[in-house]
């Protein structure tokens, strides 16, 4: 078997997968690979930059909904790969990792281009299989969800020709086992929903419909402004919840779709320990250190609520007098930054948004003000690296599209915008909210050490990669953002400082009083 002989059998494998794009990250090591790709039928994307290459793929899988293979050339190439393959693990995600190696015997040699790529990923793939041109069986079993990797191994000279000799290739698509289905009884819950999948969207709709226990709904669930729900949801703070919970109001959790963002699903781990949890998710993970039940979404069917605390009526109007409040000082605080992620949820009505970690999806779950058509996050690992090149990669078959990012999240993927130029010509709105460093951190912290202070604006970044400038300090300003035409835009949002304290200082205030 030779080098092209190789190659082709690892591209049979993406065939048999149903891969259609690859992201090729191209060097000497996987020109085998790079050559024998030019005949395939598949969608090629190159770039020169491996994590973003990496997280475009992450965004891709999600909106295709088929696996993505990225290829790399050998060396410190392939760790590049590492922060998305955490991300794709805990995403439940079909990342492929294809990685060219030089042969076998220079490992632990110190050659140039020759580190130790098996084992690399550790927990963060399902298998490795590590392949050569001596490799007798072509046999792949997969669960598809987590990533893999496809290690290979190449000797001089690297373009050859192609043989007759080639064995059969196959992949075996193994599966979850399922648990057998039994009534499932909780009493007097609070249901949290995080992200959840279209395929799962009614099913778990119908659930809280017919269950009529109160819910916080995350965005991420496309549920918030559910109008057959808004009897039921809390809407004004998740603060609420620590407060339910501390007054008996209710006795357990059931947990839909992803882990939870709000800060109580932190508290369960000490200061509510007691409180029983139900989680129903694809995910394999709870997202908890401590014990908890762990179900198949679709065992919803098989839950019966038993509701024996139905007296929600002060807690529903202790909700609706903070939701006014916080309006009144979003008012009030026109230029603070909660007040610009409403004037953002506005003019991204019915549209899709893609929300950054950390600041912006709490900021987001709080004050956004309209339904977006859909909403994304990388809530795997919950990291702020790759953000906008997985946003590129998740708004390909979105003609108009939001994403919503911190200037940290923004100076952690400079290069992804050099993507653009491989994708299809949609209109994307990348906003920044630029508050000169990390200031989720002054809140927590209050100490300037975890700020990571700049004076950075991001005009000449995106003139560098043809997109076009928006600057907005005021709710007028995002009036004059040319949205109608073609060209993708930067929209640098640089909010008000002291309005945006004192906004916190009074919310906080408010919230305290519970």
């Amino acid at each position: 078997m030779t080098n092209l002989d190789l190659s082709l059998q690892v591209f049979e494998f993406l065939k048999q997968a149903q891969v259609k794009t690859v992201v090729v990250c191209a060097g000497a090591r996987n020109a085998p690979l790079v050559f024998a790709l030019q005949n395939l039928n598949f969608e090629v994307i190159h770039y020169f930059e491996e994590r973003s290459s990496a997280f475009l793929a992450l965004g891709l899988i999600k909106s295709s909904g088929h696996p993505v293979a990225v290829l790399t050339t050998s060396g410190t190439a392939v760790a590049e790969l590492l922060p998305a393959a955490i991300e794709a693990t805990y995403q439940g995600l079909p990342l492929i990792l294809i990685s060219a190696d030089r042969p076998k015997v220079y490992r632990r040699t110190g050659a140039p281009q020759a580190i130790e790529q098996v084992g690399l990923f550790s927990n963060y793939v399902e298998k490795v299989y590590d392949l050569d041109v001596h490799t007798k069986q072509f046999i792949f079993d997969w669960t598809f969800q987590k990533p893999i990797q496809l290690n290979v191994c190449f000797d001089e000279p690297l373009i050859d020709l192609k043989t007759d000799h080639q064995p059969a290739v196959i992949l075996n698509r193994l599966q979850k086992e399922k648990k057998v289905s039994q009534k499932i009884k909780i009493i007097n819950p609070l249901i949290i929903v995080s992200e959840i999948s279209s395929q799962d969207f009614q099913l778990v709709k119908k659930f809280l419909i017919d269950q009529s226990a109160m819910i916080y709904c995350e965005s991420l669930s496309q549920l918030c402004f559910c109008p057959e729900l808004s009897h039921l949801v809390i809407k004004s703070t998740d603060q609420l919840i620590k407060k339910a919970f501390s007054e008996k109001l209710f006795d357990s959790i059931i947990r839909i779709g992803g882990v939870p963002t709000l800060r109580f699903w932190r508290d369960l781990e000490h200061d509510f320990k007691s409180v029983p949890v139900y989680s129903f998710s694809e995910l394999e993970y709870t997202g908890l250190s401590r014990s908890s039940e762990k179900y198949e979404i679709e065992s919803l069917n098989d839950v019966e609520v038993i509701l024996t605390l139905q007296n929600f009526e002060n807690f529903k109007e202790l909700d609706r007098q903070l939701q006014e409040k916080k309006l009144l000082l979003l008012q009030k605080y026109s230029c603070s930054e909660p007040a610009f992620v409403r004037y953002l949820s506005k003019l991204a009505l019915n549209k899709s948004i893609y929300i950054g970690n950390s600041l912006p999806i709490r900021y987001w779950d709080s004050f956004a003000a309209e339904k977006s058509d859909s909403i994304y996050a990388n809530r795997g690992a919950n990291g702020i690296d790759g953000q906008i090149s997985t946003y590129l990669g998740w708004s390909e078959n979105r003609d108009i599209s939001y994403c919503f990012i911190g200037d940290l999240t923004a100076l952690y993927d400079l290069a992804a915008l050099g993507l653009t130029e491989q994708l299809q010509k949609n209109k994307r709105r990348l906003v920044i909210m630029n508050n000169y460093g990390g200031q989720i951190f002054q809140r927590v912290f209050k100490n300037d050490l975890f700020i990571n202070a700049h004076q950075i604006q991001f005009n000449y970044w995106a003139q560098m990669w043809n997109w076009n400038y928006q600057l907005v300090k005021t709710e007028s300003d995002f009036q004059k953002t040319e949205l109608d035409q073609s060209k993708n835009i930067v929209i640098e949002i640089q909010p008000d400082v002291e309005e945006t304290k004192q906004f916190w200082n009074e919310w906080d205030s408010l919230c305290q009083k519970i």
